[in-house]
C-alpha cells in the first residue's frame, strides 16, 4: 500500500490518554496513512495495549525502545516513516475528525510548502476549553478566520522567533526537509520542536489554518526545573539564528526569555533577580504586561524591607 502520510506518536507512560489519542486518528477521513508509535520504555501498560490495538487497526505500527526521551523517539519515527509527509501527535493530545484530509490536500497542491500547522484549543483534564492558541498570542501575522482553509505565513522565521505559535501536534512537515536540516536536535534539553521549525523556515514556505483542529491537554504537575531547561535551550536556539533573523524579532525573543526567568524568580520570591530580568525585557521589547510585572516585583521588595524594619 502506498503511504501518503506517516503519523508519529512518542509514548512514555501515557496509558490514561493514549486510547483517546489513537481514536482521534481512527476517526480521520483519510486513507493511505501509517501510524508509528514509539514506545519509549513505558511501564504503565502502554506496550501491551498498543500491541493489542495493532492487531485490529492495520495502520498502527509499534516500535519499542529503551527510554531515550521525546526527541530521540521522534527521530526514530521519522527514520521508520514511509510517507513523504510526517504528522506529529503527542499521546495526550487529540485531533478533530477532518484535520488530516484538509491539511494533506493543501500540501499536495503546494509542493513548495515544507510545513503546515493549525490553531488549537488548550483544554483542562476535565476536557473543558481554556483558550485557543492564536487568541492567546494575538499575533498580528495571523489571520483570525475560523474557516477551514490554509493560508501562507509571511516571513515565518521572524514570526516564529517572536513567538512559537506552532503546536507540535498540529504540524505536518515534509520528511526530506527535516532530514536535510538534521532532524530534531537531541543535544537540546527542551524546545527542540521550536528549533526544528526555525530550521525548516530556510527550506521552504509555511502555511497555517486558524480553525482549531487539535486539543492540547494542559496537564497538572509540570516540573519547575523543566522551565529552566526550556529557557536555557531557548537561549541556544536564538543564538543560532542571530545572523539571519531581523533585530526586532531577536529583541522580542530575548525579551520573552528574560520574562520567563523573571517569572521563575517571582515564583521563588526572588524579587530582586526578577526585577533585573523585568528591566531587560522592558528594554528589549516594551510591553504593558512586563511593566506591571516590574511594578509588582518592586512592590514586593519594598514590602520585604518594611517588614524587616518593623522587626527591628
Amino acid at each position: 500500500m502506498q503511504v501518503d502520510l506517516s503519523v508519529i506518536i512518542p509514548v512514555y507512560n501515557c496509558m490514561a490518554y493514549l486510547p483517546a489519542c489513537i481514536d482521534s486518528i481512527v476517526a480521520q477521513e483519510m486513507d493511505n496513512i501509517e501510524v508509528i508509535v514509539i514506545d519509549d520504555g513505558s511501564t504503565d501498560g502502554c506496550t501491551q495495549w498498543l500491541e493489542q490495538k495493532a492487531r485490529i487497526y492495520a495502520p498502527l505500527k509499534v516500535i519499542s525502545q529503551a527510554n531515550k526521551g521525546v526527541v530521540e523517539a521522534r527521530n526514530t519515527g521519522i527514520a521508520a516513516a514511509k510517507g513523504e509527509l510526517i504528522a506529529f501527535l503527542d499521546a495526550d493530545d487529540t485531533w478533530t475528525a477532518n484535520k488530516l484530509s484538509v491539511q494533506v490536500s493543501y500540501m499536495k497542491r503546494h509542493q513548495g510548502c515544507v510545513l503546515t500547522f493549525t490553531n488549537y484549543d488548550h483544554i483542562d483534564e476535565a476536557g473543558n476549553d481554556i483558550i485557543d492558541c492564536f487568541s492567546y498570542w494575538k499575533n498580528p501575522a495571523l489571520n483570525q478566520s475560523s474557516a477551514m482553509q490554509f493560508v501562507g505565513l509571511h516571513d515565518p522565521l521572524n514570526v516564529l522567533l517572536s513567538a512559537n505559535i506552532v503546536g507540535t501536534s498540529t504540524v505536518i512537515a515534509r520528511k526530506q526537509s527535516m532530514i536535510d536540516v538534521g532532524l530534531f536536535d537531541p543535544t537540546l534539553n527542551s524546545a527542540s520542536d521550536w528549533d526544528m521549525w526555525l530550521k525548516l523556515t530556510q527550506k521552504g514556505c509555511f502555511a497555517y489554518c486558524s480553525a482549531p483542529l487539535m486539543k492540547y491537554l494542559m496537564r497538572q504537575g509540570s516540573i519547575t526545573a523543566n522551565r529552566l531547561n526550556r529557557l536555557s535551550a531557548m537561549e541556544i536556539i536564538v543564538s543560532r539564528v542571530q545572523d539571519i533573523a531581523n533585530a526586532n524579532a531577536l529583541n522580542i525573543a530575548q525579551a520573552n526569555i528574560h520574562e520567563g526567568y523573571a517569572e521563575f524568580n517571582r515564583e521563588h520570591a526572588q524579587y530582586l533577580q526578577a526585577i533585573i530580568h523585568d528591566v531587560k525585557a522592558l528594554y528589549l521589547s516594551p510591553h504593558l504586561r512586563m511593566f506591571k510585572h516590574l511594578c509588582f516585583d518592586i512592590k514586593q521588595v519594598v514590602i520585604g524591607k518594611e517588614r524587616k524594619l518593623w522587626r527591628v
